[in-house]
């Protein structure tokens, strides 16, 4: 067992605010009262989880749970190793903070407090002088217009030979039918 005091904090669940120190090798989580940690929510099960200490810190495992056991929101299908400040949630409801003292969590701790700076995005690309910056190619819409032009085109010269070929009566002179009778 680490020399760093550890715990679990709920942060929301059936008695949030409580604090659950870590001091056992080997910790049950469930809604059992043979549990180390009792939780009376309908979705916890019976033994949900199980906290190991290795190496300092401690690893968490599922205990096939119906509703899950989730990491910083992300669930755990075999063990995990938890850091000062990750957040576990047991189902939907039950969510603690896992805490720690010593020079794990110090080292934790500074790094969260760190000054975060902004990086702004690159400035765009300029175009070399003389040269035209490249145009996106829209080339379907472009092929459509022209396909559409070029129809209305089509119905505008059909009908101006059908006129021209009414008004002449070169319909009669070409087919015989529809002459006007002398």
């Amino acid at each position: 067992m680490s020399s760093e005091r550890q715990r679990l904090v709920m942060r929301s669940g059936p008695t949030p605010g409580k604090v659950y120190e870590l001091t056992k090798d080997s910790i049950t989580i469930g809604r059992e009262a043979s549990a180390d940690i009792v939780i009376p929510d309908p979705e916890i099960s019976r033994s949900h989880s199980r906290l190991t200490s290795k190496q300092g810190t401690y690893m968490l495992e599922d205990l096939g749970s119906t509703n899950g056991t989730f990491v910083n929101k992300q669930r755990i299908t075999g063990q995990r190793m938890l850091s000062p400040g990750d957040e576990v949630t047991l189902g939907e409801n039950v969510v603690f903070s896992f805490e720690g003292e010593g020079v794990g969590a110090t080292v934790a701790a500074s790094v969260a407090k760190m000054p975060v700076q902004a990086v702004p995005p690159p400035p765009p690309p300029t175009p070399a002088a003389g040269i035209a910056p490249e145009k996106k190619s829209h080339t379907t819409r472009n092929l459509l217009i022209g396909c559409g032009c070029l129809v209305i085109v089509i119905v505008v010269v059909l009908v101006a030979v059908l006129y021209y070929i009414d008004t002449n009566n070169l319909y009669c002179a070409w087919f015989g039918m529809g002459c006007p009778t002398p």
